[in-house]
């Protein structure tokens, strides 16, 4: 059994309230500064600032407060230079006198595809040290140009080609405006003799053949600490590794990331950035002695998909890359790979002190198009697609991860060090605000300390696999095809029926016991009764209205042929209340705090734990609190477990669990008129209680669907318009969806399945309906 891991742990503080965001780094103004503070900016203000650590500030002047207290917590800002849209800004002694100086590149452009043809300039500033510093602000910073290339967009300081001269490698995000074809020339910069007399330095190109849309280079040491820098490439051509060895540049083309779909064009569309693919941001994790162990990467351009690579086919002296996709994150319109985000940076770093690296993920927040592609207004607060998420490995080989949430603001970009002096790597980070693009609302620096130190992990070989997501749980499945004997895994019970997940290889007999539910998720299901042989797929059969028990009369059903079969059992269970023998069990409630749950997913052999969940009321949740809808309204959610093949880690379908109704309420509760237009599922909802009677799913009529256009529209349609079947336990709906001639889902606007407006309506019963719903994964064939 592996060690317990406890979840990571960070304290949150704002440090900074700022009117943009983009770029943020540790630094440390001067050698003899015991913590490190931290450079900002911005490209709008084009403001390069500095943050003293207020730590570091106290332990040097032994200030005190005037409450008396030692401790000082504010982080001055000082401000260091002026630029016309800077873009990165990296550390480096270019003077050689032990201070680190800045190097920085600016005059962007308005974006990458208008980038200003005179501009991508790069330049250094000399750090005056702290006694210029407190005497000069920002203006005893000397500023020298270095060279310029349009567009530039990443830097990184190092020493590349040999030991002794501080480099500079610069790279494009595109050749020039316009132009996302050309591939970029990454160049290298090579520090002078006497840099303060430099009118610029030597320029060498590094490769001009290989990358284009270049969003991210990383300075690795794969060599070991005496060893050259090389670097990590994530361009639309995928991951790249970028080395100098035996006198000359060589490229390793590691994967190639997201594909290119076949109808994505290689030049540049409206809207955004225009069709992208490849990888956008990368960095690589150390496991044990291995320091490339693992790649994590952010998946294409301002992209959503979080990846990992984990060496396989290993031979003696080589492997392959395979990637394993962990989430998807995004809006549908970012999901069309235009470069709207969410996803901007990756990086990696040992914050547990297990030795191994985990990673974290920038996601700058939500972002949408209407249908004449102008960007809609962007929305502050809580957002599923914002924030900062922490990944950590559980077993490498097959990509298993374990997830967090550490912080919910947006994030652009992460500084990592020590800045408490208690030996732990801390979080420090910028939101994304860039005019013109995603403008996050009231930007901020937040600090996040850790707290938490973890025990190691360990590896399993199971064809049913868990770990912890975010509050919820993910089971990865392996593929029913491949495996020789069935497996089960209990998840929850709830509403007194315990939930498990099964696999069974092809031709398998499922047995199903009187009462119990089976409802299948991946591959099929054939029930034979009286000769007659009914098949059961997981979008069901005929379309809404009709309806589809789970339970069944006969006692086994047959795996799919070929594809064999993933389901949920849903089993009956007697009720923690139970007391004696004779004792019915209760099968409806009040209210939803009256439902019993308990989790039963576990996940010790990982070294993980499951919380406790329970039932959320909608107006308390962020997509609920401001729908004038939900309020005071007794509809509430539970999170639930997310189901992903073992192997490709597609992911196959997500449950949640909700209730509607009370004995308190005079009108219906309902789930709120919706057509997911925003997103991604195809769903369908197996009821567990029907406390209200005649409660279930409803849906405007096809010939009423042109009366509604929005939600309180179709709410205030009135009740002949609608279609309502009421759903006794373990009964699901047909498919809601549109349809085409040939059964399948019609798409709509950023290629999201079509729904008529819907809901769950509440019936006239006292008590609450409860039910589960299944969110199945569109693009994968059911």
């Amino acid at each position: 059994m592996a060690p317990q891991v406890l979840p990571p742990s960070f304290s949150s503080d704002i440090i900074q309230d700022r009117t943009d965001g983009y770029w943020i780094i540790p630094f440390q103004l001067s050698p003899k500064d015991r913590l490190s503070g931290l450079v900002v900016s911005g490209l709008n203000s084009g403001r390069v600032q500095f943050l003293e650590n207020p730590k570091d500030k106290t332990s040097r002047k032994k200030t005190s407060s005037k409450d008396g207290s030692s401790e000082d917590t504010t982080w001055d800002v000082h401000d260091i230079y002026l630029f016309k849209e800077p873009v990165s800004i990296v550390a480096g002694d270019v003077t050689g006198n032990g201070s680190l100086d800045l190097i920085v590149c600016h005059q962007y452009g308005p974006n990458m595809i208008d980038c200003d043809m005179t501009g991508g300039w790069v330049s250094w500033l000399e750090n005056p040290g702290r006694d210029g510093w407190e005497e000069g602000g920002y203006k005893g910073w000397t500023k020298r140009d270095i060279g310029r290339w349009p567009a530039m967009h990443r830097l990184r300081a190092g020493y590349f080609t040999q030991r002794s001269i501080l480099e500079i490698i610069a790279a494009p995000v595109v050749h020039g405006k316009q132009d996302k074809v050309t591939p970029v020339p990454i160049l290298r910069f090579q520090a002078p003799e006497k840099p303060r007399d430099a009118i610029e330095w030597q320029r060498d190109v590094v490769d001009d053949e290989h990358f284009s849309v270049v969003h991210e280079i990383v300075p690795k040491k794969f060599d070991g600490p005496h060893g050259l820098d090389s670097l990590l490439v994530a361009s639309r051509e995928g991951i790249s590794r970028l080395y100098f060895e035996s006198a000359t540049w060589h490229v390793e083309m590691l994967n190639l990331a997201e594909p290119r779909e076949p109808d994505q064009t290689a030049g540049y569309e409206a809207p955004g950035a225009g069709d992208n693919w490849g990888c956008g941001a990368v960095d690589a994790g150390k496991v044990g002695n291995d320091p490339f162990a693992y790649i994590a990467s952010m998946d294409p351009f301002h992209g959503g998909q979080v990846s990992v690579y984990t060496k396989a086919d290993r031979g003696l002296d080589s492997f392959k890359w395979e990637r394993h996709i962990l989430d998807v994150y995004g809006t549908p319109t970012q999901n069309r790979k235009w470069g709207d985000g969410p996803g901007h940076y990756v990086v990696c770093g040992d914050f547990d002190g297990d030795g191994d690296d985990e990673f974290l993920v920038s996601l700058m927040g939500a972002l949408d198009r209407d249908e004449s592609l102008n960007v809609k207004p962007i929305q502050g607060g809580y957002n599923p697609n914002k924030g900062i998420m922490y990944y950590k490995a559980i077993d490498l080989e097959n990509g298993i991860f374990a997830k967090w949430r550490i912080a919910s603001e947006s994030s652009a970009r992460i500084a990592l060090g020590d800045f408490n002096g208690h030996q732990a790597l801390d979080v420090a980070s910028v939101s994304y605000n860039v005019i013109d693009y995603y403008e996050e609302p009231e930007p901020k620096v937040t600090m996040h300390t850790y707290d938490a130190v973890l025990p190691p992990t360990a590896s399993l070989q199971d064809s049913i696999r868990a770990t912890f997501w975010d509050g919820e749980g993910m089971v990865y499945l392996a593929q029913p095809a491949e495996i020789k004997v069935p497996a089960s895994k209990p998840l929850i019970q709830v509403a007194n029926y315990a939930i498990s997940v099964e696999i069974y290889p092809p031709k398998g007999k499922i047995p199903i016991n009187k009462g119990e539910g089976v409802k299948v998720i991946y591959g099929s299901l054939s029930e034979t009764s009286d000769g007659t042989v009914t098949t059961r797929k997981p979008l069901g059969g005929d379309p809404f209205p009709a309806l589809a028990s789970t339970t069944s009369k006969v006692e086994t059903l047959d795996a799919d042929a070929v594809l064999g079969a993933a389901i949920l059992r849903m089993t009956p269970t007697p009720g923690a209340e139970l007391e004696w023998e004779d004792l019915e069990p209760e099968s409806e409630w009040g209210q939803a705090s009256d439902v019993p749950i308990h989790v039963e997913l576990d996940l010790k052999e990982s070294g993980l734990e499951m919380p406790e969940y329970k039932f959320t009321r909608v107006d308390q949740l962020w997509w609920g609190k401001d729908d004038d809808r939900f309020k005071d309204q007794e509809f509430y959610n539970m999170p639930g477990f997310h189901f992903r093949f073992l192997d490709s880690k597609v992911h196959i379908a997500h449950i949640q669990f909700w209730t509607a109704g009370t004995v308190w309420t005079v009108t219906k509760v309902s789930a709120g008129a919706h057509n997911h237009a925003n997103d991604y599922f195809e769903e369908i909802h197996v009821s567990l209680s029907l406390g209200t009677k005649d409660g279930g799913m409803s849906m405007v009529k096809p010939e009423n669907e042109a009366d509604a256009k929005t939600p309180d529209e179709a709410e205030a349609l009135p009740a002949d318009k609608w279609i309502h079947e009421a759903q006794e336990p373990l009964v699901e709906h047909g498919s809601i969806w549109h349809r085409d001639a040939s059964g399948n889902a019609i798409r709509g606007w950023n290629n999201v399945v079509s729904y008529p407006w819907h809901k769950w309506q509440g019936g006239s019963g006292d008590h609450i309906d409860v039910w589960m719903a299944i969110e199945f994964n569109p693009d994968l064939e059911l």
